[in-house]
């Protein structure tokens, strides 16, 4: 089984997103299902290889970091920790922001 931890300031930004409304109950529902996929251990089989989720290894000033789609903009930036299968959650955006 596989552990996911959220930055503190990361889950700060996604519940003023889930507030505002620009996270809707059905994004909450794929971001749910995300977690889930990772936590029962389906990381590689079901979130690296699959073309729903549309994850890839971003650069830049986020490299290190990968992306998953949870919509159409929708993007939960994540990295894995000391190899391990840890995955911290650093920012979860409606808009496909990949600005800090």
């Amino acid at each position: 089984m596989s552990k996911i931890k959220i930055e503190n300031n990361a889950a700060e930004e996604f519940q003023k997103h889930i507030d505002d409304g620009s996270i809707t109950k059905e994004d909450l529902e794929v971001i749910r299902a995300w977690m889930n996929e990772i936590q029962n251990g389906h990381y590689e089989d079901r979130i690296l290889n699959s073309k729903y989720w549309n994850d890839h290894a971003l650069d830049g000033e986020w490299k290190g970091h990968r992306s998953s789609s949870f919509g159409f903009k929708g993007r939960i930036i994540y990295k894995e920790e000391n190899g391990k299968l840890v995955i911290i959650v650093v920012r979860i955006t409606p808009s496909h922001d990949y600005s800090r």
